[in-house]
């Protein structure tokens, strides 16, 4: 997905149904987010799933590689000692993982493509930490409205499943690990609408209520998020905005 920079924040372009990623780079009031739509390609109904122009193959070797990458990074490392010095959570079910984007973009972008591929080892590092402690294994969900063919034979060739867009959203639990970075507000107000995660990775309401400036942001689920949870700031994958304004949220053991 190509992207633009609206008063500081860099927004994906908007073929409706793709999840736009707010990332949040300085103090000046940004643009709010906007709702999600249906898709339309030149004034119709686009097809329930675009073509693929990479292989399944092509994508595992390329997330193999940028995968072992970040491995060898501050961010990662950084991420690893959250987890190991504050995190110890037993009680996780499943984890969903909202709106990576595309391993394949229609634009063929590196920066779109290398994006999803750091969220992708990001979000997994974070279900095995988890599964150290969890007695059973944790069953793991993505759903991304822009996923063409190949992405979804991709996750599922990692043993993981794929379901289409709103099915997710029913399936947040008390125990499950939501996991959206820089994603619109109503996604992210569909996330959190029925109960609360015991595990919450995006935007936090801080970020919201700068980006609402002196309007009221009547956000009580995000309010409640914001409150029965413990926080730390997601680690930086530096040189890029990967991680940027996200903020892993934990219910604290008094609210689980």
């Amino acid at each position: 997905m190509a992207s633009t920079v609206i008063n500081g924040h860099e927004e994906a372009a908007e073929p409706e149904e793709q999840w736009t990623r707010v990332h949040h780079k300085g103090r000046r009031r940004p643009k709010a987010p906007h709702s999600v739509a249906p898709l339309c390609i030149a004034g119709g109904i686009a097809a329930s799933v675009r073509s693929s122009s990479l292989s399944v193959p092509t994508i595992m070797e390329e997330h193999k590689r940028i995968k072992q990458q970040w491995e060898n990074s501050i961010c990662y490392h950084k991420l690893q000692d959250i987890f190991e010095s504050h995190i110890s959570l037993s009680n996780i079910s499943d984890a969903i993982c909202f709106g990576t984007g595309s391993f394949d973009p229609e634009d063929s972008s590196w920066e779109m493509k290398r994006k999803a591929h750091i969220q992708l080892a990001a979000f997994l590092f974070v279900v095995e930490q988890l599964q150290r402690n969890s007695s059973r294994t944790i069953r793991c969900i993505f759903q991304e409205p822009v996923f063409n063919t190949s992405d979804k034979a991709f996750i599922r060739a990692l043993g993981h499943e794929v379901v289409d867009s709103p099915l997710a959203f029913e399936l947040v639990s008390p125990t499950t690990l939501a996991f959206g970075v820089h994603l619109y507000r109503d996604v992210y107000a569909q996330i959190i609408d029925k109960c609360l995660p015991a595990m919450f990775i995006g935007t936090p309401q801080e970020v919201w209520e700068e980006c609402y400036g002196s309007d009221p942001l009547d956000w009580v689920e995000l309010d409640k998020l914001n409150k029965r949870c413990d926080k730390v700031k997601f680690p930086e994958d530096t040189g890029y905005t990967t991680f940027s304004s996200t903020t892993i949220h934990w219910r604290r053991c008094d609210e689980i």
